[in-house]
Parts: C-alpha cells; structure tokens; sequence
C-alpha cells in the first residue's frame, strides 16, 4: 500500500478510540517500510510500528477499552 492510503486506513480505525497515527519520518531513504505511531491526548501511547503491527495494536487498545 502506498503511505497515505495505509494511514488513511490506520486513522479510519482509530478515530472512534480518539487516538491520532502518526507517521514516523525516516533520514535512511534505503528504507522502504513505513513506520508509525499513535497519539493519545498529545502523548504518544505506542512503540513505533509497521503497518500490520499498528493494527494489532489499535485492536488491542480496542479491547481493552471495551472491558474498561
């Protein structure tokens, strides 16, 4: 997926948790995988992560919210 179709995917998950993704810009241009971060209240609450390990995330903060 190209970067701004896999953060528009990202957000579209996170936008009912109130949580921003952010994207982490990368210097080493050798580098093709897109990282990213999430934002919660202006701090961020998750490691940096690929694409399908932001989803797992966004799923596990999902949960977590739903037993809270």
């Amino acid at each position: 997926m190209k970067q701004t179709t896999e953060q528009e995917a990202l957000q579209n998950a996170a936008n009912d948790l109130g949580i921003e993704i952010r994207i982490k810009y990368q210097e080493d241009k050798r580098r093709t995988v897109n990282r990213y971060f999430a934002m919660y209240n202006g701090t961020s609450v998750s490691p940096i992560l690929d694409y399908e390990q932001m989803n797992y995330f966004l799923l596990g903060w999902r949960n977590a919210k739903k037993h809270s």
